[in-house]
C-alpha cells in the first residue's frame, strides 16, 4: 500500500509553489495519498486536504491528533486516501513509492480521462502536484463542463547561482 505518512524529506513549500493562489500562508505536510492529494496543517493546527484533482482545499480536522485518529477509520481510508482506487491502480501496474503518485496522462479533472485506455502512470510527486496547481490556476474561472484548450509552455530557464 502507498506510504501516505512517510513524508520525511518531502517539501511542503515546493509542493505548494503552484498552489499559492489557493493555499496562501505557511503549511506543514502531514500526509500524501497515492494520487497526490496533500494533507496539510496550518499555523493554527487545523488539518486541510488539498484535492489536486478537484482543485479544492477543505478543512478536515481541527488537530493532527483528530486527523490521525479519523484516518484509521475505513470510511476515511476510502474518502481521504482513496484506497480502493489505489489498489486498482496497483493492479494496473501503477505502484508509486515515496516521492511519487499516480497521475493521469489525461488529467483526472477532465471527463475524457475516464474513457482513456491506460490513462494512469507513476508520476514524480513534485512535477504532478505542480502541474495540477498550474492547470487549476488557469481553469479556476471556467465553469464546470466548460471547454478548455491546454497549452504547455516551457518555463524560462533560471540562472544557476553557482555559476555567478
Amino acid at each position: 500500500m502507498y506510504p501516505c505518512f512517510n513524508i520525511e524529506g518531502i517539501s511542503a513549500e515546493r509542493l505548494l509553489k503552484e498552489w499559492k493562489w489557493l493555499v496562501p500562508g505557511e503549511f506543514s505536510l502531514l500526509a500524501v495519498n497515492a494520487f497526490g492529494d496533500l494533507f496539510l496543517q496550518d499555523a493554527g493546527g487545523s488539518v486541510h486536504r488539498l484535492d489536486v484533482t478537484g482543485g479544492t482545499i477543505s478543512v478536515i480536522a481541527t488537530s493532527t491528533v483528530e486527523f490521525r485518529e479519523a484516518a484509521k477509520g475505513a470510511d476515511k481510508k476510502e474518502d481521504w486516501f482513496l484506497e480502493d482506487l489505489a489498489t486498482q491502480a496497483e493492479g494496473r501496474g501503477c505502484s508509486p513509492g515515496k516521492g511519487q503518485c499516480v497521475g493521469g496522462k489525461i488529467p483526472f479533472v477532465f471527463a475524457q480521462s475516464a474513457k482513456a485506455p491506460n490513462n494512469m502512470y507513476v508520476a514524480d510527486l513534485y512535477e504532478y502536484v505542480s502541474f495540477m496547481g498550474d492547470l487549476h490556476s488557469q481553469m479556476k474561472d471556467v465553469p464546470d463542463g466548460g471547454q478548455v484548450r491546454i497549452k504547455v509552455h516551457p518555463r524560462p530557464v533560471q540562472p544557476n547561482p553557482r555559476e555567478n
